[in-house]
């Protein structure tokens, strides 16, 4: 043998060995999940995260080949599904169904919250939502002008507004609204936003925000809510008749704001599981029923993205929910 086969042989036998530990890696990630996956919804049932979790549950349970199950872990802003998540191990059979409120502004304002939003990741996104400012139907000021014109009539019992806990994005649009308008305010915090509906249906509640909806816009189509106006620049496309605050009133100018819900699990995840849950995400969130699902419930879909746009995404609303978190006092 030539001493130029030498090398080359002996490179040839050190690859041939090393085959097997190789092998192994895309074995083991093909190997997950390996037991039944939970869902976990930090609301109560019926709210809008858990609705979109449990229409998401067969399709992922089919995609994935194991039993997906559902748990609602409500309280706490929603800390309490999240540390939930965060105590389970980082092997992406506990997943978490998250939005800003949870995940970013809730442990600004809550000492016993043991995470931080970096130690989580966006591994799917559903889609992004203005809220709308509704008011129960007996409210005797009919439109968003005459409520702010409140504030010129001091002595009277203040406006009641919802939201589901303090540091809540919610909260935060409250006490927003509150400091622009002028307007004498009494914050009400409920469990979630089902609670919450249920209250200014039933007239205890004079006005919240609340993700634009099919089911709100059907209550407010059938005179059992009145909308107030919707926290975007322009008209939602897929409800072009709301009209934004700010077209009602000019106080409201730059009042925008919108949430998402996504799909995360605990940054130390193993990047093939998060990969996975990726790819199988979106691959579900083309089957037909679920779209024309998430279209009646007035939601405009998240066009697909990868783990490296939605790393950008998620640090960029990081930023831009801590700075309005600063920047609105939660004391009220």
């Amino acid at each position: 043998m030539s001493n130029t086969e030498q090398p080359t042989r002996r490179r040839l036998v050190q690859a041939m060995a090393a085959l097997p530990l190789a092998a192994a890696w895309p074995a083991r990630a093909q190997s997950w999940p390996t037991r039944v996956i939970t869902l976990v919804v930090p609301w109560p049932a019926g709210n809008p995260t858990d609705a979109l979790s449990r229409k998401l549950q067969p399709l992922l349970t089919k995609a994935l080949g194991q039993t997906v199950v559902i748990e609602n872990i409500a309280g706490a802003g929603g800390t309490l599904g999240v540390g939930r998540v965060f105590s389970q191990p980082a092997d992406g059979h506990t997943i978490l169904m998250g939005t800003p409120t949870e995940l970013i502004l809730s442990p600004l304002t809550i000492p016993s919250v043991r995470y931080a939003p970096s130690d989580f990741r966006m591994v799917g996104l559903f889609g992004r939502v203005p809220y709308i400012l509704v008011a129960r139907a007996n409210l005797p000021q009919s439109s968003l002008a005459d409520v702010v014109a409140l504030k010129n009539k001091p002595g009277g019992n203040p406006l009641t507004v919802g939201n589901i806990g303090p540091g809540s994005l919610i909260h935060l649009m409250g006490v927003q609204f509150e400091k622009v308008s002028g307007v004498p305010v009494l914050h009400v915090p409920f469990k979630g936003v089902p609670p919450m509906v249920q209250d200014l249906l039933g007239g205890q509640l004079d006005v919240a925000f609340i993700p634009v909806n099919g089911s709100t816009m059907a209550l407010i189509e059938q005179g059992k809510l009145r909308s107030l106006g919707i926290t975007s620049a322009a008209p939602y496309p897929l409800y072009p008749t709301l009209k934004p605050m700010a077209a009602a009133s000019r106080v409201f100018e730059g009042f925008n704001y919108d949430v998402w819900g996504g799909m995360h699990v605990p940054r130390a995840t193993p990047e093939a599981v998060q990969l996975r849950l990726n790819q199988v995400f979106y691959e579900v969130s083309r089957d037909p029923e679920f779209r024309e699902w998430a279209r009646s419930t007035g939601t405009d879909l998240a066009a697909p993205m990868n783990l490296a746009e939605l790393d950008t995404l998620y640090q960029h609303d990081i930023a831009r929910y801590q700075a309005i978190a600063k920047a609105t006092p939660t004391g009220s």
